[in-house]
């Protein structure tokens, strides 16, 4: 019996979770009305600050990602913390990753990032008027300030391959005129 196109969720269950992700298995029927198992990650909200200097340059970080097992360049990102609204946290990471607090700062848009296997969505934010901090995430190796031409070459040649990253200066060239 065919389910019009939609999935229906029988039961749900949590298979694992820890403070970053929850791990869910969902009996399902399918929109050909079979049955089967959806299996995905839970993840809190995530923000992304597209920073942008006196200069108009985008900060960049260089941080380790276990995953991969090597450095990656990105915009500052992270979790939004239990209590906590995607702006605080925007300007929280700003502050841990980049060593920078903003004087403006704006919502961009939302994106959704692995859309089939994780629930993960990401505000993305684009902050100016930057000036130093003393805090930053010693997780963080490198940060450095670059043109927009030079952040769309280290795309092109895969030195730039994080898709929050990607996204989000795509998204702020088209939105905020980079």
């Amino acid at each position: 019996m065919k389910n019009n196109g939609k999935w229906s969720t029988l039961s749900s269950r949590k298979v694992y979770s820890n403070q970053f992700i929850e791990v869910v298995e969902d009996q399902v029927t399918k929109p050909d009305g079979s049955k089967g198992i959806y299996g995905f990650v839970k993840v809190p909200g995530t923000v992304g600050v597209v920073a942008i200097d006196d200069k108009s340059n985008i900060l960049l970080c260089k941080q380790y990602r276990y995953i991969f097992r090597e450095d990656s360049w990105e915009i500052p990102r992270g979790f939004v913390e239990r209590n906590e609204s995607s702006l605080e946290a925007a300007r929280r990471e700003l502050a841990e990753e980049a060593g920078v607090k903003c004087k403006t700062i704006r919502l961009l848009g939302s994106l959704r990032l692995s859309i089939g296997l994780i629930d993960e969505e990401a505000k993305i934010y684009i902050a100016r008027g930057l000036t130093s901090v003393l805090s930053k995430d010693e997780e963080i190796s490198d940060v450095k300030s670059v043109s927009l031409e030079n952040v769309l070459k280290m795309i092109k040649s895969q030195e730039i391959t994080d898709g929050l990253t990607v996204s989000a200066i795509l998204l702020a060239k088209e939105v905020a005129n980079l």
